[in-house]
C-alpha cells in the first residue's frame, strides 16, 4: 500500500534523502501559503484606497487568530497520525478524520459569532483609527465568512501532509496560489472592488484548496479507511487532537497577542505610517520563515512515525539534520535582506523614499533570521514526541514572560525602535530555554523513559 512504502521509507531510507524528499515540496508550500499573504499586501499597496494597507495591518492579529485555529486541528490531527502510523495503529487512524470535521465545525461557529459581533471592537483594540479601521473591518469582516473554509482547508492539508504526501500537500496550495491571484487581479484592478476584493480573493483561493483536499479524502486515496465527510465525537481523540496542536495555536494566538501589544504601542508613540511600515516588515518576515514552516511540517511526521517505531537515535539525528539544512536554506536570503533592505521594502510601498531610520528597523527585525530554525523546529519536536506541554509552554514563556515586560517598557525610553531592538532580544533570549529543554528530553528519549504504548496511547514517565 501506498502509506506502508511512505512508512518504511521514512524508517529505513537515508536520512539526507528523506528530508530532501519531503522537505522541498513542504517548503515550496509554505512558501506558496506565504506568497498569499505577500499577494494581498502587493495588491492592497498598489491598488486599494489610501489607508487600506494600514488596514490590513491591523486586520491581522485576528485572522492570525483563525489560521491558528486551522494549525491547532490539522497540526494536532497530524501529528497524532504520524505516530500511529509509525506504531501500526490502524484504530487511531480511523477515528481521526471524522473528529476534525467536528472541531472544523464547532470552531467556526464559535469564531464567526465571536468575529462578527465584535469585529469593530477588535480591530480598534489592535490600534485601528479612521481609515485604518474603516478599511480593516470591510477586510476582516469579508474574511470571516471564510472562517470554515480556511480551518477545514490548513486542516486537511496538514493530514495529507502527516502522511508524508508532501508533493500533493504543495500541489494543492499551488493551485489555490494562483487562484487566489487570478481573483485578486480581477476583483481589485478589473472591477475595483479595493480591501474587500482582497479578502474576497483570498477566501476564493482558500474555498479551492478545500474542495480539492476533501475530494482527495472522499476518492479513498487514503490507507485508513474513513469518510471525508464523516462527524466523529470521541472525546480520547479529540483530547489528543488539541494536545498535539496546541504549541501550534498558542503560537499562533500568542503572536496575536503580541501584534496587538505592538500595534498599540505604535498608535502611541508613532503614526498611522508607523503601523502601515510594521504591517509590511511583518508580512516579509513571515514570508521567509516560510521554508523554515516547510521544513517544520517535513519534520514532524518524521519524528512521529520514528517515534511511534521506537527508533530513537534516527529521529534525533534527524532533528539535528533538520537544523543545519534549514540554516544553510535561510542564510542567503539574510544576508539578500541585510544588503538590499529597500528592494524588498519597495515591493508594497507606492513611495519611493523610504526613511534611513526605517531601513535601519528592517534590517534589525531580519537579524532574527538564524535563530528561529532552532525555534520552529522545537515547536516540532516535542508533539511529535507527544511532549506538546512542554512547546505550549515554551511559547508562552516567549510571549508573556518575556515578550509582555519588554514591549510595555522599552519603547518608553527607545520609542518606536524600542519595539524593534526588544524583539531581537526577546527571541535571542528565548532559544536559551529552548536548547536545554531539547538537550533533556533527547536523553529521556535515549533511557526509554519517553516512548509511545500503542494500547494505552500515552508517554511512559518513570
Amino acid at each position: 500500500m501506498e502509506n506502508e512504502k511512505q512508512k518504511e521509507f521514512i524508517l529505513n531510507e537515508n536520512l539526507w534523502k528523506v528530508i530532501f524528499d519531503l522537505a522541498w515540496p513542504a517548503i515550496i508550500a509554505m512558501i506558496l501559503l506565504g506568497a498569499n499573504n505577500v499577494l494581498d499586501g502587493i495588491f492592497v499597496g498598489h491598488f486599494a484606497e489610501d489607508g487600506s494597507l494600514a488596514g490590513i495591518s491591523v486586520a491581522m492579529p485576528p485572522i492570525i487568530t483563525i489560521i491558528g485555529l486551522g494549525i491547532l486541528v490539522g497540526s494536532g490531527a497530524g501529528t497524532l497520525l504520524s505516530i500511529a502510523i509509525g506504531a501500526e495503529d490502524i484504530k487511531v487512524q480511523k477515528k481521526i478524520l471524522g473528529n476534525v470535521n467536528f472541531l472544523v465545525l464547532i470552531l467556526s461557529v464559535i469564531v464567526m459569532s465571536l468575529g462578527f459581533l465584535f469585529s469593530e471592537q477588535t480591530l480598534f483594540l489592535m490600534g485601528g483609527r479612521d481609515k485604518a479601521l474603516i478599511y480593516g473591518g470591510e477586510y476582516y469582516r469579508t474574511l470571516l465568512w471564510g472562517t470554515p473554509i480556511w480551518i477545514y482547508a490548513i486542516a486537511l492539508n496538514n493530514l495529507i501532509r502527516s502522511e508524508g504526501k508532501m508533493k500533493t500537500a504543495a500541489a494543492i496550495m499551488g493551485i489555490s496560489l494562483i487562484v487566489n491571484g487570478c481573483a485578486n487581479y480581477i476583483l481589485m484592478v478589473v472591477f475595483n472592488f479595493g480591501v474587500k476584493g482582497a479578502a474576497a480573493g483570498t477566501n476564493i483561493g482558500m474555498a479551492v484548496q478545500a474542495v480539492i483536499g476533501a475530494v482527495y479524502f472522499a476518492k479513498k486515496n487514503t490507507d485508513y479507511p474513513a469518510s471525508a465527510f464523516t462527524i466523529r465525537i470521541e472525546g480520547e481523540i479529540i483530547s489528543k487532537i488539541i494536545s498535539m496542536g496546541l504549541a501550534g495555536f498558542i503560537m499562533q494566538f500568542m503572536g496575536t497577542v503580541q501584534m496587538l501589544l505592538v500595534l498599540n504601542v505604535l498608535n502611541h508613540y508613532g503614526s498611522q505610517e508607523d503601523i502601515a511600515f510594521y504591517g509590511i516588515v511583518t508580512r516579509i518576515f513571515s514570508f521567509l520563515l516560510q521554508p523554515l514552516g516547510g521544513f517544520m511540517f517535513a519534520l514532524s511526521p518524521i519524528i512521529g512515525i520514528n517515534f511511534g517505531a521506537d527508533k530513537i537515535e534516527r529521529l534525533i539525528s534527524a532533528f539535528k539534520k533538520f537544523v543545519f539544512a534549514a540554516l544553510v536554506l535561510i542564510a542567503p536570503f539574510w544576508i539578500l535582506m541585510l544588503i538590499f533592505p529597500q528592494a524588498a521594502i519597495s515591493l508594497m510601498m507606492k513611495t519611493p523614499g523610504i526613511s534611513t531610520q526605517n531601513i535601519s528597523y528592517f534590517r534589525i527585525y531580519m537579524a532574527l533570521l538564524p535563530v528561529m530554525p532552532l525555534v520552529f523546529f522545537a515547536l516540532a519536536f516535542f508533539p511529535a514526541v507527544n511532549k506538546g506541554k512542554i512547546s505550549a509552554i515554551l511559547g508562552i514563556l516567549q510571549q508573556i514572560i518575556f515578550y509582555l515586560p519588554v514591549m510595555l517598557i522599552l519603547p518608553i525610553f527607545a520609542g518606536v525602535s524600542g519595539i524593534y531592538y526588544g524583539t531581537l532580544l526577546i527571541e535571542i533570549v528565548s532559544v536559551i530555554p529552548i536548547f536545554i529543554l531539547l538537550l533533556r528530553e533527547f536523553r529521556l528519549l535515549r533511557a526509554g523513559v519517553t516512548k509511545w504504548q500503542k494500547n494505552e496511547e500515552k508517554p511512559i514517565n518513570k
